[in-house]
């Protein structure tokens, strides 16, 4: 499609040339005035380039954000405990659920580079992303192991891989524990009714 819209354009342009400069006594060229024409098309239909994923050495900040490099990167599409956070086991004993998760997901990455896919936009000064080691899916995996729950906002479907965690009673479904897409609503964001 884009071809043709090219082609459209270069034909625009040509047209344009001969409408604007039409008196070939001054002996003066079209061409900058066409490729002028062209190039501004071809800029403007040309497809947007997905962005770079982001790559470099990985520290674990949380069970959902990481540093990559000098990128903070939140998991896109999943919502694990603060690192403050601390929930209740099996037995009713509260435990640090967040740094559980985030050991989790240090653990798992080891010194295995990752790389990351931008979506969306910044969250709280962190790049969404989706993150993964090789092919594997570390949010997926993050869900699937019951350190995170699906952030059902962002669009991705990881409902199967938490059903199945709290099916087998995995990491946070152990126990009890405040949903972290919950935590995220801070009184600051809480905008009133007008």
């Amino acid at each position: 499609m884009s071809l043709i819209l090219g082609a459209l354009l270069a034909c625009a342009a040509g047209l344009a040339g001969t409408v604007l400069c039409p008196d070939d006594s001054t002996r003066r060229s079209r061409l900058p005035l066409l490729a002028v024409f062209l190039l501004g098309g071809l800029a403007w239909h040309a497809p947007a380039r997905a962005a770079e994923p982001l790559r470099g050495p990985t520290q674990v900040l949380d069970g959902g954000t990481v540093m990559v490099g000098s990128h903070r990167i939140s998991l896109y599409g999943i919502a694990a405990p603060d690192a403050d956070q601390t929930c209740s086991d099996a037995q009713d004993q509260p435990y640090p659920c967040g740094r559980a998760s985030a050991r989790a997901l240090e653990d798992h990455i080891g010194g295995a580079a990752i790389a990351c896919e931008p979506r969306g936009g910044a969250t709280g000064g962190a790049v969404e992303a989706i993150c993964r080691v090789g092919d594997e899916d570390l949010g997926a995996w993050m869900i699937g192991r019951g350190y995170a729950v699906p952030d059902r906002s962002r669009g991705l479907d990881y409902t199967k891989a938490a059903e199945r965690a709290w099916g087998r009673h995995l990491g946070l479904w152990s126990g009890v524990f405040q949903d972290p897409t919950e935590r995220r609503i801070r009184p600051a964001d809480i905008v009133p009714a007008t």
